[in-house]
């Protein structure tokens, strides 16, 4: 099972506004623990982890906040509190199906036709 990490927000006009990881530049997420500073956005209380599921079992723990973005404001980052996302499973799609080794040409009849192998015998 896959994890996402979402937050949900009803605006006023009817609008929901999803709020889903915002992971820097390595790819890490970015968390704060506000034991470490109290002020939010303070450098020294933040920390970086790769894997996802690391990321949930911190935030079920609580006391760190999850810097998160939304989809009607992708620009902003906003660290939101552990209690305010929701963990949802999702489901591993089926693996797909390998043919030959992976090969990408694999399903094309006319690389391996006599006209190409014609084509290509003077070069």
């Amino acid at each position: 099972m896959s994890l996402r990490l979402v937050r949900r927000v009803r605006l006023p006009d009817g609008r929901v506004d999803e709020f889903e990881p915002a992971l820097n530049s390595d790819g890490y997420y970015v968390l704060a623990d506000l034991a470490v500073h109290p002020k939010h956005n303070v450098a020294a209380n933040q920390f970086y982890v790769k894997d996802v599921a690391a990321v949930a079992a911190r935030l079920r723990k609580g006391g760190v906040r999850l810097r998160m973005r939304g989809t009607l404001n992708p620009t902003q980052r906003n660290l939101i509190s552990a209690k305010e996302i929701e963990i949802e499973e999702i489901p591993e799609v089926a693996a797909r199906i390998v043919v030959e080794e992976d090969d990408p040409f694999a399903t094309f009849s006319e690389w391996s036709s006599e006209a190409d192998e014609a084509a290509y015998a003077s070069l």
